[in-house]
């Protein structure tokens, strides 16, 4: 019997988009009452006292979650004798990316890396790259906050889970993360402290999440 077959990546995919989106609007919102309570009407002259110009940078740490799929073929996708499940496993993660700072508050940017697991004699790797957004909403608020960030990354990759009956393989998947990150830190224009993330990545014939934990270190240009 051949598995029902449902649409890959345009619908993941724009459901991770208008996810991003939705936060990135709800930070947006926050941001404004913020900087309307805290800064003169003449805000937007205001120099960046942490954050300007361009923003290089990276994060990593230890990977835990759980991976599983099917070969990415029409008759072996939701066969059961296919399936390749890692259960809950341990890795490793990273993310590089480069952008623009615009404020204090915010950075955009471009990024790629990825994260494996290893468990249940499976080794997941999955690969992504796409879209990197960090926001600072409290800023304004305490001088101890003001390096408190959350973020986003948002995209596609693709992933393999190999040691199964046959190797798993996602193609090109939709890919979402989101964290939070502390800056405390501070050497020069090098901000760095911890930070935690959740990832997931799917599509019709695998799906993978992961929760990331470690550090980060990120590079401003100014002020």
């Amino acid at each position: 019997m051949t598995p029902r077959r449902h649409s890959q990546g345009r619908a993941p995919l724009k459901t991770a988009v208008a996810s991003s989106v939705a936060l990135l609007g709800l930070l947006a919102t926050g941001l404004a009452h913020a900087e309307g309570d805290a800064l003169p009407p003449d805000a937007a002259q205001v120099k960046a006292a942490r954050r300007s110009d361009f923003t290089i940078g990276t994060s990593g740490g230890l990977a835990m979650g759980r991976a599983s799929g099917y070969p990415n073929k029409v008759q072996e996708i939701g066969d059961p004798a296919f399936r390749s499940n890692t259960k809950f496993s341990v890795g490793s993660g990273g993310l590089i990316w480069l952008g623009v700072a615009f404020n204090d508050y915010l950075t955009f940017g471009l990024g790629f890396g990825g994260f494996s697991l290893s468990g249940n004699g499976r080794d997941a790797s999955a690969g992504v790259f796409g879209f990197h957004v960090d926001a600072y909403p409290l800023f304004a608020v305490d001088k101890n906050l003001r390096d408190l960030g959350v973020f986003t990354n948002f995209g596609t990759g693709p992933l393999t889970i190999k040691g199964g009956p046959k190797q798993a393989e996602g193609g090109l998947m939709s890919y979402l993360e989101a964290g939070v990150a502390y800056e405390r830190l501070r050497l020069w224009r090098i901000g760095m402290g911890p930070s935690v993330s959740v990832i997931h990545v799917w599509s019709e014939s695998a799906t993978a999440t992961t929760a990331l934990v470690g550090g980060r270190f990120a590079f401003y240009g100014g002020p």
